[in-house]
Parts: structure tokens; sequence; C-alpha cells
């Protein structure tokens, strides 16, 4: 079975906007860190620190968007809000 590309990625996690901005998360450069190891999938979503319980279902979202790739075993998706 072939594992998503990160271009694969970043295009599911695009479908995913930030519900204050009404954009999506990738376009807003909220996404980093983005790994593909063997089907296991991690990558950051940053936000402001403000902002960082509010914020728990777009990464929800977000790990839901990318299970649903072909290829994936598992997804770690990180909620940060650093200072």
């Amino acid at each position: 079975m072939a594992q998503a590309s990160e271009s694969e990625i970043l295009e599911a996690l695009g479908s995913i906007n930030d519900p204050d901005e009404g954009k999506d998360i990738v376009s807003l450069c909220m996404v980093s860190n983005v790994v593909n190891k063997d089907g296991n999938v991690g990558f950051i979503i940053e936000v402001d620190p403000a902002r960082g319980a509010e914020m728990e279902p777009v990464r929800a979202a977000a790990a839901k968007a990318i299970e649903g790739l072909p290829g994936v075993l598992s997804v770690t998706a990180v909620l940060t809000a650093q200072t």
C-alpha cells in the first residue's frame, strides 16, 4: 500500500478552516513538521495561546481528515500554543 505524500497530507489539511479566520490552516501557516513514517503521520498545528482550548475541534478535524487518506495507519496531531 502506498504512503500518502506530504502534498496529499497538506491538501487534506487545507480542507480544515480556522473558525475565526475563515481560512484554511495550511494557508494560515498553522501546520508544521509534517512527517509520514511507514503510514504513521504526524504534524503540529500552532495556535495563539489564548485560543488553545477552543482549537481542539480543529485538531480533531485535521486528524480525521488525514485518517481518511490511503495508506495512513495512524495519525498524531499535536496542538501547540506557545508564546
